[in-house]
């Protein structure tokens, strides 16, 4: 309820007609009018409409497609989320991913300047957290892998992988509960043990996550 709009109401019924009572309470009533306008204005609109579309390229077919995954209003677009599923899958056909994940890619990508996304593996069968949706590894063109870890590794609720081999040299990023992260300098082909690389403050940060710190 908003009290000011009541105030101004029970000011002109007792005051008379042209008095600077009336007239106070026309501009209490005009500036009540205006606020509730201005307070029903969507916030996400401004900043969703700023974003540049991101290019996202596929390793395995080399395809690559334009993509502004987020729509005026500040909502995840569907369209963009069947585009960038359908690049990420393995096998030719569009698979669902979470689109808390989703968001995070893209959350990186603008934290580095819009760059580009070269998906090396989205879904995939008998895969842990990939075959759930969960799960992406990727890297940025232009940035190397150990900066972008370091940056997911700052998230809430994410697990995050880095691979060092000169031979891949690649991120993995899944969406979960409690953060963890590893580190793995296995061969392409080959599992090594993957080292876990911890951080006291990861329980902290996970635990003050809000559904707004996933968007860019």
């Amino acid at each position: 309820m908003r009290f000011p709009s009541l105030v101004a109401i029970a000011v002109v019924s007792l005051s008379r007609p042209g008095s600077p009572a009336e007239a106070y309470a026309q501009i209490g009533i005009a500036s009540e009018q205006w606020l509730g306008v201005a307070a029903r204005e969507p916030r996400t609109e401004s900043w969703a409409t700023k974003l540049a579309p991101v290019e996202v390229k596929s390793a395995a077919s080399t395809e690559s497609v334009t993509i502004r995954l987020y729509a005026s209003s500040g909502e995840v677009d569907d369209a963009a989320r069947d585009q960038f599923e359908r690049i990420a899958a393995n096998d030719g056909e569009a698979h669902v991913l979470a689109e808390r994940l989703e968001k995070l890619v893209f959350k990186a990508a603008y934290r580095f300047g819009g760059a580009r996304v070269d998906v090396l593996s989205g879904w995939r069968e008998n895969a842990g957290r990939h075959s759930a949706g969960e799960a992406l590894d990727f890297k940025l063109r232009g940035v190397a892998a150990a900066t972008l870890a370091a940056y997911l590794r700052s998230l809430p609720r994410v697990g995050v992988g880095i691979y060092t081999h000169p031979r891949t040299q690649f991120v993995h990023l899944d969406v979960r509960d409690e953060s963890y992260y590893w580190l793995d300098a296995s061969p392409p082909g080959i599992h090594w043990r993957a080292r876990q690389l911890r951080d006291p403050r990861a329980p902290q940060r996970d635990a003050a996550w809000l559904p707004e710190m996933d968007l860019p």
